[in-house]
Order: C-alpha cells, then structure tokens, then sequence
C-alpha cells in the first residue's frame, strides 16, 4: 500500500481510534473490583484505585512533549506504532498480573504509552485539507466517543462471562489489529518530506516557551487544561449523586453508567455539525458556543429534582460538549507550522492530563465544603466563563484582521480562528 487519498487515511484512523478508545474504557470501570481480586486490601481499596487512576495520568502529562518533540523529529508514524505497540503489550500484561503492584506497573508503562490520539490527530491534520479540517477532527472527535461508550458495554458483558483478566487480554488483542493497521497506513506526504531534512534541534523547554510565548497557541492550551479540570471534577460524584436521586446504592452501577455514556453518545451524532460550523463560522465561535451550552446544562443539573431530569439535562449537555474538543485541536493545527503540529499536540495532551490529575481533588474539595450538587455548578460556571472568554477573543481577532492590526506572532494563527 504505496498511496491512499486523505479521506481513506481519515476512515482507517477513525476505525483505530474506535479500538483504542474502547479499549481503554473496557477496563477501567472495573479496576478497583479487579484490585480486590488481585488481594488489594479492601481496607485501603480508595488509596490503592487512586494510585492505578493516576499514575497514568502523571505519567502521560510529562512525556507528552517528549512524544511529540519525536513525532517531529523522527516522523509521526513512527511514533503511532511506538504509542500502539506499547499499549497493546499493556492491557496484555494487564490480563496476566497477579498483585496489585503489579497492575500499578503496568499503569505506569501505560503512561509511557500514550500518545496514539495526539499523534494520530496530529497526522489527520496535516493530510486534510484546510478546508475540511474541523470535519476530519470531528470524525476522529466522533469514533472517540463511540468507543468510550461501547467500551463498558461490551467490557461489562466480558467481565461478566470469561472474567476480569478476559476484557484486558482482548482489550489486547484490539490494540494489536491496531499495530498492524497503523503499520500499513503510508506516512503523510509532509511527514515523509520533514524527516528528509534537517530537524531544528531544541530543548522540550525551549518547546514549552515557544507554546506559552505564542499567545493564541497559549491560551488553547489553558482552555483544554481547564476543560479537562471541571469534567474529570464531576466524574468521580457522579455515581454517588445518582444514588442520591435515586434513593439507595441498588443498581446505581446500572444508573450511573447510562449517565456517564448518554453525552457521548448523544454528542457522537452531532460532533461532525460542529467541524462543519467551524469551518464556515470560525473555530472561537464554536468553543464560545459549545462552551456556553455545556456550561448552562452542566450547571442545572446541580437543580435535577429526579434522576430522568438529570439524564435530559446530560443529553442536552451531550449536544454542546462534544464541540468543544475538535474546534481546539483544529485551532491548534491553524496556530502551529507544520515542523511543531506533533510538539503542540503534546502539549496539548499535557495540559489535558495536567487538568484530569486536579479535576478529582478540585470535586472533592467542593464536594467536602459544600453539598455534592453544588460541583456541578461550579463546572458549569467555569465553562460558562470560558465561553464568554472565547468570545471576547472571536470578536477581537475578527476586528484586528479586518483593521489590519493584528501583531506578527498571531497573523497566521488567527486564519480560520473568527468567522469567514
């Protein structure tokens, strides 16, 4: 397989981020029962959950650069096979662990592994055209969630028949379609001209400087961290809000799971709208409005006198969130040349993960201040703020171009950024 348009690289790399993304979530909503039958103290099950959960996290923030930096010097193919390779032999050795240190290992070489979806979003943009970007990132944006939905679903009904061990060493087995996928796709036209010449060799540092110097590529970086902080805030309650509403502890596992996946999945039919919506209107736009919606919904469910009320209020949430992902990643494709795409996906992930590490101790910081609804408020209302930032900046990118006066370092990031 010598050639393949863009849009045939587009469908083959949203297949693989559907197995990714479902094979992550196939495992993880079992892992604190699976530390207990691995002899996990029940006693300390909260502290050791922990340990596993965040690990991973603290692990892929600080190498994210790293990857990145390599995707750009080394090539970006080269670093989807690492990502998918690695992370296939985690949730392999995942199945075959007998401690809970043991799995605590292998969350770590997990954080290693990390990086396919940055690399991957960072190799889809440089194949599509301007002109399609925000529909490419929302193809990808979509397999996303329908992968995170599927995952429990089928994890659950694994886990139920053959056992925990089953859902990783298949969850495995996915991973491994993945690896030989990615090897077939060819590497994009650009990529394959970058290694041929020189990389400009810097430090992840002056990397870092570069991203937070450049005040459109900084304040997307913030935006995503912030994102992440409030939802992964709300995640962790979740469940225990349900039980609230529905009066006791009894199939709240059932409850709380079909809360967690209706935005998703609601959102994966209507996230190609607003790649569409960017392109046209501007990409600002779409982050002031997905932000303004999901803000709005996310912070009347601390309101839900009923748990059907709560499930409406998280569909319509579902609508606007979704939006918020693709238009960031395509603004960071526009803000960013083609030498530093993979270091600024890095980046980006490392904010991402940097806001899911503080998003749980900022719940339970509300949480053990105020009553559990009042985190959803909270959520809400940063989102509701970072829209109304989002669109204070729409508005002045849009007034300095057509002024003429907008400042070198932000000429060539703000094309596509405000309206057409």
């Amino acid at each position: 397989m010598h050639t393949m348009s863009w849009k045939a690289k587009l469908w083959t790399y949203t297949v693989c981020i559907f197995f990714t993304s479902g094979s992550y979530t196939m495992c993880i909503p079992f892992l604190p029962v699976y530390l207990l039958e691995l002899g996990a103290p029940e006693e300390s099950i909260e502290v050791w959950s922990a340990l596993v959960f965040s690990s991973c996290f603290l692990i892929a923030g600080i190498m994210a650069p790293v990857w990145g930096k390599i995707s750009d010097t080394r090539g970006k193919k080269s670093m989807a096979l690492r990502a998918a390779v690695l992370l296939a032999l985690c949730y392999t050795l995942g199945g075959l662990v007998t401690a809970p240190i043991q799995l605590l290992g292998v969350r770590i070489l997990q954080g290693f592994a990390n990086g396919y979806l940055p690399v991957i979003m960072s190799i889809v943009s440089e194949d599509s055209p301007k002109e399609k970007l925000g529909t490419s990132m929302s193809f990808i944006q979509s397999a996303q969630l329908v992968g995170t939905v599927s995952g429990p679903l089928l994890g659950g009904s694994l886990a139920h028949i053959f056992g925990y061990r089953a859902s990783f060493i298949i969850a495995g087995c996915c991973l491994t379609l993945v690896v030989f996928i990615t090897y077939l796709v060819p590497g994009t036209k650009k990529a394959v001209a970058a290694v041929t010449k020189a990389a400009p060799q810097t430090s992840i540092i002056a990397d870092l400087k570069y991203c937070f110097t450049n005040p459109i590529v900084r304040e997307l970086l913030i935006a995503g961290a912030i994102f992440s902080m409030v939802m992964l805030a709300i995640q962790p309650l979740l469940s225990l809000y349900v039980a609230q509403l529905i009066g006791g502890y009894a199939d709240v596992a059932f409850y709380a799971g079909l809360a967690c996946s209706l935005p998703p999945l609601i959102g994966a039919f209507t996230s190609p709208m607003w790649g569409y919506l960017g392109q046209r209107r501007g990409y600002y736009r779409v982050i002031a409005v997905t932000t303004m919606g999901a803000g709005i919904f996310l912070a009347v469910q601390s309101l839900a006198p009923s748990y059907w009320i709560l499930m409406i209020m998280s569909a319509l949430m579902g609508l606007f969130i979704v939006g918020f992902n693709p238009a960031l990643c395509a603004s960071i494709t526009l803000a960013t040349p083609d030498d530093f795409k993979g270091r600024a996906f890095g980046a980006l992930t490392m904010a991402g993960q940097l806001g899911c590490m503080v998003g749980p101790f900022l719940g339970a910081l509300v949480s053990s201040s105020l009553e559990m609804r009042y985190q959803f408020t909270v959520s809400g209302s940063v989102l509701i703020l970072l829209s109304l930032y989002f669109g204070y900046r729409f508005v002045a990118l849009r007034r300095a171009k057509r002024r003429g006066t907008l400042r070198a370092l932000t000429e060539d990031s703000a094309e596509g950024l405000d309206d057409k």
